[in-house]
């Protein structure tokens, strides 16, 4: 599992965030001067499918590159989604994710919850390599 760094402009978020979520997350990013944990993008459409907050964030301090880790979506099998609890009438599916990004519409926040059967690295990126 490699973290590659990935143009924030290719993207495609597929579900929106929590605005009280992301000034922290943005506060805890300028205290620290860079980013921990990469997001998780599918390698061929570069739907987000994993840390819009993050990706919102990179956003909002006007990164060009943000780390992640790219992966074969449909593929994997050790990438499950669902729908969180409380929101099982969205019958959340990869393909619906795939298809609402595409779209270029987005979930409600919180609508789909990936269940991944990896650690995800870490590897700390300052600001100013994302610049």
């Amino acid at each position: 599992m490699e973290i590659v760094l990935i143009q924030i402009s290719e993207l495609l978020p597929h579900e929106e965030i929590k605005q009280k979520k992301l000034r922290k997350l943005i506060d805890l990013v300028k205290k620290r001067g860079g980013l921990y944990d990469p997001i998780l993008v599918d390698r061929e459409t570069k739907i987000l499918l994993d840390g819009h907050h993050r990706y919102n964030t990179a956003l909002h301090l006007g990164l060009k590159f943000i780390p992640g880790i790219e992966v074969d979506y449909l593929e994997d099998e050790s990438i499950q989604v669902e729908s969180w609890p409380g929101k099982e009438e969205m019958k959340i599916t990869k393909r619906s994710v795939l298809s609402m990004a595409k779209s270029r519409n987005l979930f409600p926040p919180k609508t789909s919850k990936h269940s991944i059967s990896f650690e995800y690295p870490k590897q700390f990126f300052s600001l100013e390599e994302l610049s």
